[in-house]
């Protein structure tokens, strides 16, 4: 038998709010945050609206050119670590892995070099300015400022890399690996890069005259998705090492899943079968029927295409079910958070099994028959949940899915 694995701690820094408390508070609110974009100017941007993190996260002493997702993510960890009242210390420096997902490299940090000062300047670029070009980059740079030589690890899976990288935590704690681990993900999505690339890939809601109401998932009106920066770092522990010491418990890991689409390195799947099976892994391995799953944290990215995949793939599984399952996206309020998502999402899952609320999908007017989930819209809910799922895509067909249970 596996040993069990829980959720201690959480730190978040998010457009929606930082903290847990905060970031719930305002979810079951239906508070929506996509605004006109500051970070840059966005002046030949068609799309000019976005979920920005905003104002100073990081401390003055940082080195010049660190990565956002570098500093945000170091705060979140900081956070996750003091809710969790762990101490992570030198003296100690095995006793905590580190395990992140992002989506994409830290390219933003050369932008000021390669886009803007033109190619004169790439005899200028420094083999350190390079390094913090590896996607490891922010999971060594975490480990070092916080003492930690346990293992170090960067999953680089698309929109699902920080669930790949919650479901490898998972295996590291249940096989007797590890009793610590720090794990989740950070993204920029708000960087011309991301808004230029999709911008011009016709994937983003034009709605820059209504910002608030741009992002609306399952609606029959969305047009496109919306944008968001995130961060947000979860620690796991195994079960009876968190009893111990007292900890707090938010919720329990009990089931993960991933599959492939194996079709192409560059574009989301058509098919159902590989989110399908990602899904019935999980619940295998959490030895849960559909009829039990209470919630579902849904991928919501007002995509008008895969909105309508996803419904079919939660259909396909649930069958009978579905109608029973209350499905909210938190993309509604703040853009899709790209790698970040699954961390994201498995914190909301965690917080509405401790609270027994769902949050609701806000800008829900007008149903889409092809996205007919019960989507909790516009307002939120009281509801007895015992059991979360979570489930992302990544770009390239990678399907990855977690079940939480209240413990």
């Amino acid at each position: 038998m596996s040993r069990r694995v829980v959720i201690s701690g959480m730190g978040l820094l998010t457009p929606l709010g930082k903290g847990p408390r905060e970031f719930f508070d305002n979810a079951l609110k239906g508070k929506s945050v996509v605004r006109k974009i500051t970070k840059f100017d966005t002046r030949n941007l068609r799309v000019k609206i976005a979920g920005e993190i905003s104002g100073a996260t990081g401390s003055e002493d940082l080195e010049s050119l660190l990565p956002n997702v570098t500093i945000w993510t170091l705060a979140a960890a900081r956070d996750a670590i003091k809710d969790a009242q762990l101490e992570p210390s030198t003296s100690n420096p095995l006793s905590m892995d580190v395990i992140l997902g992002n989506s994409i490299s830290n390219i933003e940090t050369l932008n000021p070099r390669l886009f803007e000062n033109g190619a004169k300047s790439l005899i200028e670029i420094t083999p350190k300015e390079l390094s913090r070009l590896n996607p490891a980059f922010t999971a060594a740079y975490l480990a070092q400022e916080l003492g930690l030589e346990g293992e170090i690890v960067n999953l680089t899976t698309a929109c699902s890399s920080s669930t790949s990288a919650i479901g490898y935590a998972v295996r590291l704690i249940q096989q007797g690996e590890s009793d610590l681990v720090l794990t989740g993900g950070a993204d920029e999505g708000v960087s011309p890069l991301f808004m230029g690339a999709f911008t011009n890939g016709l994937c983003l809601s034009t709605r820059n005259e209504q910002p608030e109401s741009a992002s609306r998932p399952f609606d029959r009106t969305r047009d496109g998705s919306v944008q968001a920066d995130a961060a947000c770092v979860l620690v796991l522990e195994e079960y009876r090492h968190a009893l111990k010491r007292g900890a707090k418990i938010y919720a329990e890991l009990s089931g993960f899943g991933s599959s492939g689409d194996c079709k192409s390195a560059l574009k989301l799947p058509s098919s159902l079968e590989p989110g399908i099976r990602a899904i019935q892994k999980a619940l295998k391995q959490a030895c849960i029927e559909t009829s039990e799953v209470d919630y579902y944290s849904a991928l919501g990215v007002a995509h008008p295409w895969i909105d309508v995949l996803e419904t079919r793939i939660i259909k396909a599984v649930f069958r009978e079910a579905t109608t029973q399952m209350p499905a909210s996206s938190i993309r509604s309020m703040m853009g899709h958070p790209m790698g970040a998502s699954g961390a994201l999402q498995t914190a909301i899952g965690a917080l509405s099994i401790l609270n027994q609320s769902i949050h609701p999908t806000i800008n829900y007017v007008e149903p889409d028959p092809e996205c007919d989930l019960d989507c909790v819209p516009n307002e939120a809910r009281t509801a007895r949940v015992k059991s979360a799922l979570i489930y992302t895509i990544g770009t390239g067909g990678n399907h990855s899915a977690l079940i939480l249970k209240a413990c």
